[in-house]
């Protein structure tokens, strides 16, 4: 306690160098800690679901075509789920955006996902009011789904969907009232039974190449007679679970013998090069961006070094100054473990005062980058000052007085006693430690030139990316989406986006109007095939 006052006396009467100390190491543990709170966030917190470390992702390659995370009929999906014996469970979904109408309101867009009826079990997500998805909400209606050509659409199903909100959008389309349960909505054409609403939170995470609804508004259960779909029609996203002790080598090995059953089956499969891949959840979600945050945590590192290489130049230069002090104290009965230890604990003072100010700093810092993260960027609603950031904080504190302040203590406990006192000015003693602040100067540079050639790599490489040719001429582009759920023939449909295109064209300023599905560069995939009857067998 009294080697603390101390201390703090001692940096009352140096404010200057006090500040600048301060403020210096409170830059790098503000940087630090920042990009440590999305390295945690991201890259080591476990998955928002039950046991997520036997969750995997299954994928669809067609390596003949050099196409990869692609998604899965629904006759492939009963196969795996059939022979898949090495799993505990597997369930798909898919998602996307369609309208919905009710009496509560005006008719909105919403995200929609439709799962498998036994998908929030599997993930362990809970449906704290109402209902879950039960085996029947996913009884077939209506004849098998086709292969994904246009045609006449089959007849509306009689028995209505079963559907459960998601908490956010409960709140928010109907104020959390709770008789929401047992009404009928209008979602995508559709008439939909609302059975009920999921915990707050939940996400939907898969890699963000795969343009999946990240949280949809509504859940359906998707009613489709899986043995007997399509084989060319994909649009189901699969997750499994692993049962306790098989590996995924183990489970990759046995999706291996279902796609070579499948390429022999199906010539299409076998020209289009089908492979199955099975990846860890979480490894899989997070496999593009960790290259560029690990990047950017050692780039924040380098600055912590940086700065405590500038504090320790600053308590070498303030050591010169104070060395006939450090002797007469030593005179007096002083011993070098003293010296040493109260120069260390002035160090963990001004470490202390940068951290509590850093902290603060981060904490406005994460905003400003989450506000420049990229969109693609997962799990970004839980990047925060969490308990395990604020750990890391601290250690960062106690490392960083130590880098900085053990440099000047050691120097402190070598100084000649006999040689100080008899020392008439400060020249001396500060050509004493003139080689030892050129080292630290020396090491400070080299950090600072390595993080300068990883800063300008790495501007170099965006540069270029902002460079790249899409292919078409992105300027004054405006995208939406059309829903013409309603319109139940291809004629009709057909005239519906003609008076679009006609009376958008009509609109002063607009040079031209084309349609599309997907959008270029969306991420989206199209579940048809154009061209012959022979085009679903090449």
């Amino acid at each position: 306690g009294k080697d603390v006052a101390y201390a703090v006396r001692t940096l009352r009467r140096s404010p200057g160098f006090a500040i600048t100390a301060i403020a210096t190491i409170a830059l790098g543990i503000a940087a630090s800690t920042a990009i440590f709170s999305v390295v945690n966030a991201i890259l080591l917190r476990p998955l928002p679901y039950a046991d997520p470390q036997r969750l995997v992702l299954i994928w669809g390659d067609m390596r003949n075509r050099n196409v990869t995370d692609f998604p899965f009929p629904p006759a492939d999906y009963a196969d795996l789920k059939q022979q898949g014996t090495l799993f505990e469970d597997i369930g798909a979904v898919t998602t996307g955006r369609v309208p919905l109408s009710d009496d509560d309101g005006e008719p909105e867009q919403i995200r929609i996902g439709a799962t498998t009826t036994n998908f929030f079990t599997l993930l362990g997500a809970r449906v704290p009011i109402g209902r879950n998805f039960i085996e029947s909400d996913g009884t077939p209606q209506g004849p098998p789904p086709g292969d994904g050509a246009i045609g006449q659409p089959p007849p509306p199903p009689a028995v209505p969907a079963s559907v459960i909100l998601s908490h956010e959008f409960w709140q928010r389309r109907y104020g959390g009232d709770r008789s929401i349960l047992g009404r009928f909505v209008e979602i995508g054409g559709q008439r939909s039974e609302v059975v009920g609403v999921l915990e707050p939170g939940f996400e939907l995470l898969f890699p963000p190449g795969t343009n999946t609804e990240r949280t949809p508004d509504v859940w359906t259960a998707l009613r489709v007679d899986f043995a007997a779909g399509s084989r060319i029609n994909v649009f189901l996203q699969i997750i499994g679970r692993l049962k306790a002790g098989v590996t995924v080598p183990q489970a990759q090995a046995q999706v291996d013998r279902i796609a070579s059953d499948l390429r022999r089956q199906f010539p299409i499969k076998e020209s289009a090069g089908l492979y199955i891949r099975v990846e860890p959840m979480h490894e899989d979600l997070v496999s593009d961006v960790r290259p560029g945050i690990l990047a950017l945590m050692g780039a924040a590192v380098f600055v912590l070094l940086i700065a405590c290489a500038n504090v320790a130049n600053l308590l070498l230069v303030r050591l010169s100054r104070r060395e006939r002090e450090l002797s007469v104290r030593a005179a007096l009965g002083g011993s070098r473990g003293v010296l040493i230890r109260q120069l260390l604990i002035e160090s963990l003072v001004i470490a202390g005062a940068g951290a509590v100010l850093g902290t603060l700093l981060a904490w406005v810092g994460i905003d400003v980058l989450l506000a420049l993260a990229p969109d693609t960027l997962p799990r970004t609603d839980s990047v925060s000052l969490h308990p395990l950031v604020l750990g890391f904080a601290a250690i960062s504190t106690v490392i960083a007085a130590v880098l900085f302040g053990m440099v000047p203590a050691l120097r402190a406990g070598r100084a000649d006693l006999m040689h100080v006192l008899r020392s008439s000015g400060r020249t001396s003693a500060l050509g004493a430690g003139a080689k030892l602040r050129n080292a630290v100067v020396t090491g400070e540079v080299a950090l600072a030139f390595i993080l300068l050639v990883g800063c300008g790599l790495m501007m170099r490489s965006f540069i270029a990316s902002q460079r790249a040719n899409p292919g078409f001429d992105a300027d004054n582009l405006l995208t939406f989406v059309v829903q013409n759920a309603r319109l139940q023939t291809p004629e009709s449909r057909q005239a519906y986006m003609s008076q679009v295109r006609e009376r958008l064209a009509a609109i002063p300023g607009v040079t031209s109007v084309t349609a599309a599905q997907p959008l270029p560069l969306d991420g989206g995939i199209a579940n048809a095939r154009w061209g012959t009857e022979q085009a679903v067998t090449d």
